[in-house]
């Protein structure tokens, strides 16, 4: 998990359909140490957890990602340049499965740094 380690949650808002967070990268995190010294970039598969994260706060529930359609990395997402973001979700819940398009943007809209559809499905615990 990333939340409150590589990442906290400064807002958090559902309605319908729609999941809206502002949320404040760590641009001291160890990721960066590798993803690269001195000019931190976010993975584009930090980047896709992120939602997954959210999500699962949302609902509060574990998600599998099924599926990735389209997806898209725009712009370089640097902490230290863009250490807030804003990440919009779009959802709906059919056949057990929450389908999503998502995209996460600089805090004031003017940069997108990705796009993508997606279908999670909720993890069953067997004890």
């Amino acid at each position: 998990m990333l939340i409150n380690n590589f990442f906290t949650i400064t807002t958090l808002e559902q309605t319908d359909g729609v999941i809206l967070s502002t949320i404040k990268i760590d641009a001291s995190h160890q990721i960066f140490e590798g993803h690269f010294p001195n000019n931190p970039i976010t993975p584009g598969v930090v980047q896709i957890q992120l939602v997954k994260e959210l999500l699962e706060k949302t609902f509060n529930q574990t998600l599998f990602l099924k599926e990735i359609g389209r997806c898209k990395f725009l712009a370089i997402l640097n902490p230290n340049e863009n250490a807030e973001i804003l990440i919009k979700i779009d959802f709906t819940k059919e056949d057990g499965m929450i389908k999503v398009t998502a995209d996460g943007t600089s805090k004031e809209g003017s940069q997108t740094f990705f796009k993508f559809n997606a279908r999670y499905e909720r993890v069953i615990n067997i004890n």
